[in-house]
């Protein structure tokens, strides 16, 4: 995944130089900057991401070099691989790839997610995960405010987001009725034991509904990233 960043890196202790992250992954990373280091070599790599996550501090090795024009004359790409993380390395580089595809998504689209769900500290939770990926959402807890919102034609939203509404059949009526006639995008989180009611697995076999295999923050990232 391509990722603005930046990484400073060291060899033995010693500064080598500050490069531009050019793309990173739980293999590995490319970087660009001025200063060459020999393939096989061992290294130590800050790296901070423009999205503002905490910074990274892994040990890789240099697979390859290569010479870079960027407009700026010749610079050098750095291949390296991380050939050891720690669980907690790789979940922090697959969350940074995630939001980063998310974020991506929601850039293209420059439209808010909503929520549609009646309990208010579901819901409140629900936004909080979603604002946390950098999305805009609005959340609404009536059936009334959330056939406003999607009637309204000054406004558009690229995914509904809903979770209890699917016990109340007339809610899923109109949800039903949104998700085929707009191809509306729609997340259907499930309950703790993965169930979903009649509705909600008839609703399920739509192209354009999701269903996390359980509701958790990174099963929701995954689906708003579909």
């Amino acid at each position: 995944m391509d990722l603005d960043g930046r990484a400073v890196v060291f060899q033995r202790g010693d500064h080598i130089g500050q490069y531009t992250l050019e793309n990173i992954s739980a293999g590995g990373a490319l970087i660009t900057g001025e200063r060459n280091v020999r393939p096989g070599h061992l290294v130590h790599v800050l790296i901070d991401l423009e999205s503002g996550e905490e910074t990274m501090s892994l040990t890789g090795s240099v697979r390859r070099t290569r010479e870079r024009d960027n407009g700026n004359g010749n610079r050098v790409g750095l291949a390296i691989a991380f050939p050891i993380l720690s669980p907690d390395q790789e979940d922090a580089i697959h969350d940074a790839v995630l939001r980063a595809l998310v974020r991506r998504e929601a850039k293209v689209d420059h439209l808010p997610l909503l929520v549609f769900e009646p309990r208010r500290r579901v819901r409140e939770e629900i936004e909080s995960e979603i604002r946390s990926f950098g999305l805009p959402v609005v959340g609404v807890e009536s059936l009334a405010d959330a056939v406003h919102e999607l009637e309204d034609e000054e406004t558009e939203y690229a995914c509904l987001v809903i979770h209890s509404v699917t016990h109340d059949p007339r809610s899923m009526e109109v949800v039903e009725f949104f998700t085929r006639s707009e191809s509306l995008k729609t997340v259907i989180l499930p309950e703790p034991d993965g169930e979903l009611t009649q509705q909600a697995r008839q609703l399920a076999k739509l192209p354009q509904v999701k269903v996390p295999r359980i509701w958790s923050r990174s099963e929701l990232r995954r689906a708003l990233s579909r």
